[in-house]
């Protein structure tokens, strides 16, 4: 629904942005997802469509001390009213600092003043702070996964998975902390990773730091042995896209049959509400 404090936020984070391009003008230091959505949201604004403008994501890369930090941003309709999404990437951040950087700087922003643009007070903090996450002690972490502790399998619902940013950090995490299952990305998104518990809680918990519209844990398995327990091989990327304009929605029924293979039918009640309907096709 169109209303002025809609259009006024609209207008502040277009303010807010170019002046970030303004700084950030070399190739590849800031990177729009999708570069059209600057013209959906000024032809919204300008009363000549009344079609809701996707939410601004985009990437800035930042430089400390020679190390690559990758800062991505996500402003939803209400921001600067509420805190953007923000998730911080570095290869060179084992996945206890990764997790804890990003636990911290999203708790930064959730507690700054709301109404006002803060992305550069986000890239400000971490020029200020991500060194110390380069140190920071695992060995308390380290010792507790030598403690034998049974498996579990997580069942996430994603109002839709789209980015390529996204897609790649969800199989390289699920790797970095050696857990099976898949992402479908399109809309809706459903990821499953099943692993030792610990390892899952910390893949889920980085994970969700992320900018989502929507994302949360449906079902969560928990197992007092390893009998029976194990679906799948590995973890990877599938798609069922749908014949629907775009391509972008799945294809429900390639999906049941895709659980089917995996011995994990029973699940699809439980993401979705209603019963499977299996062809032969």
């Amino acid at each position: 629904m169109k209303t002025e404090k809609l259009i006024s936020n609209l207008e502040i984070q277009l303010s807010e942005l170019e002046t970030l391009q303004s700084v950030f003008y070399n190739p590849g230091e800031i990177k729009l997802e999708d570069p059209t959505t600057l013209y959906e949201i000024k032809e919204f604004i300008e009363n000549t469509s009344n079609l809701l403008p996707p939410e601004i994501d985009l990437t800035i890369n930042i430089e400390v001390d020679s190390l690559k930090f990758q800062l991505l941003v996500n402003l939803s309709h209400e921001y600067p009213d509420v805190a953007p999404s923000i998730f911080v990437r570095n290869e060179k951040l084992n996945r206890i600092q990764s997790g804890q950087l990003n636990k911290d700087i999203k708790d930064y922003m959730e507690n700054l003043e709301k109404g006002e643009p803060c992305i550069f007070t986000a890239i400000c903090w971490l020029k200020d702070n991500s060194l110390t996450y380069m140190q920071l002690s695992t060995e308390s972490k380290t010792s507790s996964k030598n403690v034998e502790e049974p498996p579990c399998r997580l069942w996430i619902y994603s109002h839709h998975i789209y980015s390529k940013f996204k897609r790649k950090e969800i199989l390289n995490q699920a790797q970095c902390y050696n857990l099976n299952g898949f992402c479908m990305p399109g809309k809706p998104g459903i990821i499953c990773v099943e692993g030792k518990t610990s390892d899952c809680n910390d893949w889920w918990q980085l994970i969700r730091s992320m900018p989502w519209k929507r994302i949360f844990c449906k079902v969560t398995e928990e197992f007092n042995g390893e009998e029976d327990f194990k679906k799948f091989d590995k973890f990877e990327e599938v798609g069922f896209q749908s014949s629907s304009a775009r391509g972008t929605h799945m294809d429900v029924g390639e999906l049941s049959k895709y659980l089917n293979n995996h011995n994990c039918l029973y699940i699809f009640k439980d993401l979705f509400g209603v019963e499977p309907k299996l062809t032969n096709n």
